[in-house]
């Protein structure tokens, strides 16, 4: 086998495994929750909030509470900025999800609402596990293609086989067969006779 076949096959295989084993790392931490309130940039119902401009934020309510009873405001002197968005699935333990903003403004926010939230920055997701999961994805990429290109040069590089030729009857040349009821006649150039 080729050289550079078994090195890329090899260099293919420990990318989709270290794939695996990201992934997994990155299942096994979002899979343990968040902490909200340690990760989170304001807990209260009233007050100011400092944001940067062109990120994302979530905003949670205390788990006591659903979506539906809970009202939010984020806003500066012209814009709202919050979007309810109930989903079940980014539920952390304690803690409902219950909307998100992303302003194109820095600096602070004005928050209004009727029962305890916490907004979270949304790039904790990625120090937490999603980013594992993210990295996971970019190595099972690079080991199908290096499993792909392994492929290619495996039926490039082959080595030629005999190859079986047809060959057409009228090509072949004719077969002398010796019988034994023939008699055998002595060569032109012997003393027999």
């Amino acid at each position: 086998m080729n050289k550079s076949l078994i090195i890329i096959f090899s260099v293919s295989t420990i990318l989709l495994l270290g794939a695996v084993i990201s992934f997994g790392v990155g299942v096994n931490q979002a899979g343990s929750g968040l902490d909200v309130e340690d990760n989170a940039i304001f807990v209260g119902e009233q007050g100011t909030v400092e944001i940067e401009a062109y990120s994302s934020y979530s905003v949670y309510v205390n788990s006591d509470y659903s979506c539906s009873e809970t009202t939010v405001s984020i806003y500066d002197e012209e814009w709202e900025y919050f979007w309810e968005d109930c989903d079940p699935l980014m539920n952390q333990p304690g803690w409902n999800m219950i909307g998100y903003f992303s302003p194109d403004v820095c600096c602070q926010l004005n928050v209004d609402a009727n029962h305890e939230i916490a907004i979270m920055d949304d790039m904790v997701f990625l120090r937490e596990g999603a980013g594992s999961i993210i990295i996971s994805g970019g190595l099972c990429c690079l080991g199908i293609i290096g499993v792909i290109v392994g492929i290619i040069v495996l039926v490039i590089s082959k080595p030629n086989e005999a190859q079986m030729h047809r060959v057409d009857e009228a090509q072949i040349p004719p077969v002398a067969v010796k019988t034994d009821h023939i008699q055998e006649q002595p060569e032109w150039w012997s003393d027999e006779k």
